[in-house]
């Protein structure tokens, strides 16, 4: 358990260093909004390739930790070429390849946690607490020396994660490779083609899943456009990611009481009237003021989101399910919003970026509700198996 813990903060650190602040080195380079909506999109768009191509590998192989060892080291590597590049061009082609690397890595992260059978809740929260802390040591060095900085940080990281990765024992590495020994069929993703609930679920993450990670490229300049500086960005990313961790600790709790799916319902509305209200371009304190806002979407979605498709996907499909999730949902839906994002900065400003999240997540609640998810009961996974070939 403890081992999964630093995994996921060294994992996660790494994400949290680059994300919010790729956005203004960009904008340092002199990119503009739609060029910076592009190059983050392009990274976006090759991590569903890198998905669909390694979720197969990785599901049928038994060095599960070699491989994401892999996918670490080598973005950690590529990573380092960004500093050679300050034309639109060549550094769209480096952050492509990256993220070939970079993008299946939390799913993997995720898949290995839930077929090693730790306690998924507990360890995830250490990707938020890993995430929030390199956020705000990320945005203090590089406010002091400078923003090229986030690419070595980025590199070290994953250096660490990776070793920790391979030094998981061999007892715990044979635990989740019993499952493919066992089952001896052949996993591909016409399994998950046939499966609606889950299909269901994964469209519906695309209008919400993508506006928050876009968020983390965006939220810079709206937070500055408010009266926000560099470095206090760094502080509200942390106060932002770190309050994802007690609700990351709370929503399997506050599931068992009301249900996973009634507890997602509130989660993506909150996600909907939380854009909205960045659309009026409030000022940096009200910002801070409502930081706790992601923890109550993020802390939730991000657990119990991934939970509820593994509590219904065939046990030997996990793997293909969390990477198809990531792959769509969180990368596809993210190059939307990147992209829409990305225009809308340079007609509108800031707020007009938020204001395209919130009809985005508006569509996914809507959609939400449209395939019934909110009616099911708390034991969800039995009405799935009674109802599946009528969905």
């Amino acid at each position: 358990m403890n081992r999964y813990k630093l995994i996921y903060i060294f994992t996660y650190a790494p994400i949290g260093v680059l994300c919010p602040l790729i956005g203004q080195y960009l904008k340092h380079l002199g990119f503009s909004g739609t060029q910076i909506g592009t190059i983050t999109a392009v990274g976006t768009f090759t991590s569903i390739i890198a998905a669909a191509f390694w979720g197969k590998i990785y599901s049928s192989s038994t060095s599960k930790n070699k491989i994401l060892a892999f996918l670490c080291l080598t973005a950690a590597a590529i990573s380092m070429f960004s500093l050679t590049a300050s034309t639109f061009l060549p550094y769209t082609l480096i952050y492509g390849a990256m993220y070939f690397f970079q993008g299946p890595i939390m799913g993997l992260t995720d898949a290995m946690a839930l077929e090693a059978s730790v306690d998924f809740s507990k360890v995830r929260l250490f990707g938020a607490a890993g995430y929030a802390v390199s956020v705000f040591l990320g945005g203090r060095i590089c406010d002091i020396l400078g923003l090229d900085k986030i690419f070595p940080i980025y590199t070290i990281t994953f250096i660490i994660g990776a070793l920790l990765i391979l030094g998981i024992p061999k007892e715990e590495l044979a635990n989740f490779h019993s499952i493919h020994k066992t089952e001896k069929a052949h996993i591909g993703y016409k399994v998950l083609l046939k499966d609606k609930p889950v299909i269901y679920l994964i469209i519906v993450g695309i209008f919400i899943f993508g506006t928050n990670v876009a968020n983390n490229t965006y939220f810079g300049f709206l937070y500055i456009d408010g009266g926000g500086t560099v470095s206090g960005l760094g502080l509200m990313f942390l106060l932002m990611a770190g309050s994802e961790v007690p609700f990351m600790a709370l929503a399997p709790v506050i599931s068992k009481k009301f249900g996973i799916n009634k507890v997602i319902l509130v989660a993506i509305t909150l996600s909907f009237l939380r854009f909205g209200f960045y659309s009026t371009g409030p000022a940096w304190y009200l910002l801070m003021g409502t930081f706790m806002l992601q923890g109550m979407v993020n802390g939730i979605l991000l657990v119990e989101y991934i939970k509820f498709i593994s509590s219904i996907v065939d046990k030997k499909a996990i793997g293909l399910a969390v990477s198809a999730f990531y792959a769509v949902s969180a990368n596809m839906g993210t190059i939307c919003a990147t992209f829409l994002g990305g225009i809308a900065m340079d007609h509108f400003g800031s707020r007009g970026v938020y204001g395209i999240f919130a009809i985005l997540n508006f569509i996914g609640l809507i959609l939400y509700l449209h395939f019934k998810f909110e009616k099911k009961g708390k034991k969800f996974k039995n009405v799935v198996d009674n109802e599946r070939d009528r969905w």
